[in-house]
């Protein structure tokens, strides 16, 4: 594999033309990775603004969600960037169009031919994103998530993305360079049911029952219409992550009950310190998911849909159904510290 590689360079520097090439296929691979994120995060706003009663409520800053997420790790910014937007934009137009529509899904994700895209070797964008472990591990989880879902739909199965041995043994995927090894099986798992839910269709998904399977334990994936199991979760929302998977699914009008405790630091200065509804000398961030909301508050979203503040409420209802994120309101939460206590019960 090394004398391969040590070729592969020796070609490169050998022939100009090799060269850019490489530098064409790192090009195509950082669109693509911002056309599907893109994608994902379009189709979550257009079909939670459709299921609201929304009209068309696409505005241009929400292509800031793609540069709040980028990392050097995609490849070069501006052109992961125009990817980006594409994709967002398709994204939109089909999520409020269109009540089920997996074979988009599957086009842009899906494996081929019953393996990845690239014969058993992952997907360039999944390669891309290797740098960062929970956008690596979400990515990995929302493919199997895809294949999982059309397979069952295909066979006509009712929508259970539990049972799936993938979803089970997500760990089973990390590898050396996928970073924590600790957070990688939730950030998997949180992706494949995404993607199940997507390759399956979700208007499909939730007429014939799915979501609906009882978790009887209290760790792990929760509904709160699954009427078993603990009605409660305890979790860590730290404060040098953007946004942080729940595992709980919630359904548009759901009531929640939510505990708040702790403290942050918004940036590096120890005096900058933030509670849960936000930095205590109300100071304000342009470039955070919220810019009119205090520096530092908790506050939310449902799957990739519009965030929403949470501060210090002790209750809120679900603006629209799907998966639960806490977040923190910063434009760089990569010199924060600290971090919140949350209790989320229903």
């Amino acid at each position: 594999m090394l004398r391969t590689a040590g070729l592969a360079i020796a070609l490169l520097f050998a022939h100009p033309a090799g060269l850019v090439h490489a530098q064409s296929n790192a090009s195509t691979e950082a669109r693509q990775h911002g056309y599907e994120h893109g994608y994902r995060d379009g189709a979550d706003r257009g079909r939670q603004d459709r299921e609201r009663g929304l009209g068309r409520n696409f505005r241009d800053n929400d292509y800031l969600a793609g540069a709040r997420d980028y990392d050097p790790a995609f490849g070069n910014r501006s052109t992961y960037m125009s990817g980006y937007q594409q994709g967002y934009m398709a994204g939109y137009d089909d999520g409020y169009s269109y009540d089920d529509r997996p074979g988009q899904y599957g086009q842009l994700y899906g494996r081929r031919g019953g393996n990845s895209s690239r014969g058993g070797e992952a997907p360039p964008a999944a390669r891309q994103s290797a740098g960062r472990s929970a956008d690596a591990a979400f990515d990995a989880g929302y493919r199997e998530g895809i294949a999982a879902g059309q397979q069952d739909r295909q066979q006509n199965a009712r929508s259970d993305y539990r049972r799936s041995p993938a979803y089970r043994n997500g760990s089973t995927t990390y590898g050396s360079s996928s970073g924590d090894r600790n957070g990688y099986p939730q950030d998997f798992q949180d992706g494949f049911e995404r993607g199940y839910q997507d390759g399956y269709g979700r208007s499909r998904y939730s007429s014939d029952g799915g979501g609906y399977f009882p978790n009887r334990g209290t760790t792990g994936a929760a509904d709160t219409r699954d009427g078993a199991g603990t009605t409660s979760r305890t979790l860590v929302i730290p404060a040098t992550r953007q946004w942080t998977p729940t595992s709980i699914t919630v359904h548009q009008g759901d009531r929640i009950r939510i505990e708040t405790t702790g403290e942050i630091r918004w940036t590096a200065n120890q005096a900058e310190r933030a509670r849960s509804a936000g930095s205590l000398d109300l100071k304000k961030t342009p470039g955070a998911p919220m810019p009119n909301a205090f520096a530092g508050a908790l506050i939310g979203r449902i799957d990739s849909g519009r965030p929403f503040g949470i501060g210090d409420q002790t209750s809120l209802v679900a603006p629209a159904t799907g998966l639960l994120y806490l977040g923190i309101n910063d434009d760089n939460v990569g010199d924060n510290s600290g971090q919140f206590q949350v209790v989320i019960s229903w």
